[in-house]
């Protein structure tokens, strides 16, 4: 197994983990105060800059087979 294929395949463990998270979060998010809201916000920027990097990984594996 190469390196990329085991970066790619954390950045997917670890969205998917975050995005557990974030929908948890999402579901409560009536139910929270200010705080909770800028730690809502932060993690999803955290989730969308991972999907950009993950988007990015593979795209660069299509151009650039190995």
């Amino acid at each position: 197994m190469q390196l990329e294929e085991i970066e790619i395949k954390f950045l997917l463990y670890q969205i998917l983990a975050i995005a557990v998270i974030w929908t948890g979060m999402a579901f409560f998010f009536s139910k929270m105060d200010e705080l909770s809201k800028i730690i809502f916000y932060v993690v999803t920027s955290w989730l969308l800059f991972l999907i950009v990097i993950f988007v990015k990984q593979i795209i660069n594996k299509r151009n650039n087979p190995k």
